[in-house]
C-alpha cells in the first residue's frame, strides 16, 4: 500500500477537516503520517496517522490572530513564512528516510508541505479549507485590500521569491499550490459554494467535507427538557470576545432555547454576568456530538464549521470574525442556509430578531435539503479517497 503524508498548520480549522480522509486511508491498510503539534497530536493519532511531530512559531491560538485586513496581512504572511522556514528543515530528514508516495498539504499556508515534495521529486495535492482562487476570481480584491504601500508586503515577496526560487519553483507555484508535481487540488466544498464556480476547470476536485468522528473531544447529550438546542461557538481562535457572548446570554435570558456557549479559556467567565439556567458555557465542545441535536448555530463562518451545519441540517447565523469569514458569510446567505451577521452590528435586540427569523425560516430549511443532497453529490471523505488512490497507483 501507499506512504501519504499530510502536512498542515497548527491550527484546528486547517486539521480536522482532512481527519476524514486520513481515518478511510488508514483503515484501508495505507501508511498516513502527519506533521503535526503536540497541540493536535491526540486527534490526528485518533483517526490513525503516524504522528511526527512539529514545534510552531505561532502560538495557537495567537493573542492577536490574524484577520487579514490592512496592514494585518503582511502580518499574518509574514509569521507564515517564518514558519515555512523554521518547519521545512526540521521536517526534510524524517521524510528523505520514509519517502512518500504522495504529500497531501494546506494549500493556505502549510508551504513546508510544498516544499518537501519538490525536493523530494514526490506527487502532491493542496487541500483547501476556503474558497480556490484562479484568474478569474480571488479573494484579493473584493475582500483582501493589500496596501501597496506596507514595506512588509514587500519583504514577504522578495523572502517567498528566494525559497521558491531554491525549490526551483516560481513564487506563484509556491503560495498557489500549482505546477510541478501537484495532482490535482482537494476543495472541501460541494462546487456551487465557490464564487465563480464555473471558471475552475476538473483539477479542482470540490469534494465537499470529509466529515470523522472526533470522540477524543468528549460526548454530549441534549437537555431533559427538550427545548429546541442552540450551539454559539466562534471556533478555536477568535474567542477574545466577551461583549459579544454577554450579548448571546442576554438574548436568550428567558427564552424557550438551551443554549450551548462555547467561550474558550481566553474569557473571563466573570465579564459575563448572570448565567440562567437554559445556558450552558463551556471553554470547548464536541461539535460534532452536540450538532444532530441542534435547532440553531450560531458561528464564526468557519467553513468547517459552515459545512458541518448543512450535513446536519442546522439553520445559521454567521458572525464572522476576519476577512476570509465575511466572504463564507456572504456566500451563506446567498445561497440561503443562514444569514450573515457583521459583528459590529451585534446588538441584544438584533440577535433575538434573527434567531426568531432564522429559526422558524422554512426557505432556509428548504435550502438546506437541497444543499445536502449537493454535499452528498460531492462525495466527501469518498471522493477524495478515490481521487489520492488513483494518484498513488492503488485500488
Amino acid at each position: 500500500m501507499a506512504h501519504i503524508a499530510f502536512f498542515a498548520p497548527s491550527a484546528a480549522g486547517h486539521i480536522n477537516p482532512t481527519l476524514g480522509m486520513v481515518a478511510e486511508l488508514t483503515a484501508r491498510g495505507h501508511r498516513v503520517t502527519y506533521a503535526t503539534t503536540p497541540v493536535y497530536a491526540e486527534r490526528v493519532a485518533e483517526a490513525g496517522a503516524e504522528i511526527v511531530h512539529f514545534d510552531t512559531t505561532i502560538a495557537p491560538p495567537p493573542d492577536k490572530p490574524f484577520k487579514l485586513s490592512g496592514v494585518d496581512l503582511s502580518r499574518g504572511l509574514l509569521a507564515n513564512l517564518r514558519e515555512t522556514r523554521t518547519v521545512f528543515p526540521k521536517l526534510l530528514p524524517f521524510y528523505e528516510r520514509n519517502t512518500p508516495d504522495l504529500v497531501i498539504f494546506d494549500g493556505i499556508a502549510a508551504w513546508w508541505g510544498r516544499l518537501i515534495a519538490q525536493k523530494l521529486g514526490v506527487p502532491c495535492m493542496p487541500d483547501w479549507t476556503t474558497f480556490v482562487s484562479n484568474s478569474e476570481w480571488s479573494l484579493m480584491g473584493p475582500y483582501i485590500k493589500p496596501n501597496p504601500f506596507d514595506l512588509r508586503l514587500w519583504g514577504f515577496a522578495i523572502g517567498m521569491q528566494r525559497l521558491a526560487s531554491k525549490a526551483k519553483l516560481t513564487m506563484a507555484e509556491l503560495v498557489d499550490g500549482t505546477g510541478t508535481g501537484v495532482r490535482g487540488q482537494l476543495v472541501f466544498m460541494p462546487r456551487s459554494f465557490q464564487f465563480a464556480q464555473e471558471s475552475f476547470g476538473e483539477e479542482f476536485h470540490f469534494i465537499g467535507p470529509c466529515l470523522g468522528e472526533r470522540a477524543s473531544q468528549g460526548e454530549w447529550q441534549p437537555p431533559a427538557s427538550g427545548r429546541p438546542v442552540c450551539l454559539v461557538s466562534l471556533g478555536t481562535i477568535y474567542t477574545a470576545r466577551p461583549e459579544f457572548f454577554a450579548d448571546v446570554i442576554k438574548a436568550f435570558t428567558g427564552s424557550k432555547w438551551h443554549v450551548v456557549l462555547a467561550v474558550s479559556d481566553r474569557v473571563d467567565r466573570s465579564l459575563l454576568g448572570k448565567i440562567p439556567e437554559n445556558i450552558e458555557i463551556h471553554s470547548a465542545v464536541p461539535q460534532m456530538a452536540i450538532l444532530p441535536h441542534t435547532d440553531l448555530f450560531i458561528n464564526h463562518a468557519g467553513i468547517t464549521s459552515v459545512m458541518e451545519a448543512v450535513h446536519f441540517g442546522v439553520p445559521m447565523i454567521a458572525v464572522p470574525q476576519m476577512v476570509e469569514q465575511r466572504a463564507t458569510a456572504d456566500r451563506m446567505e446567498a445561497v440561503n442556509i443562514g444569514r450573515h451577521l457583521p459583528p459590529e452590528k451585534v446588538t441584544v435586540d438584533v440577535l433575538r430578531k434573527l434567531i426568531d427569523e432564522v429559526s422558524e425560516d422554512q426557505s432556509i430549511k428548504d435550502s438546506l435539503v437541497t444543499f445536502k443532497k449537493e454535499l452528498d453529490e460531492a462525495g466527501g471523505t469518498t471522493a477524495a479517497v478515490k481521487i489520492i488512490e488513483e494518484v498513488v497507483g492503488t485500488p
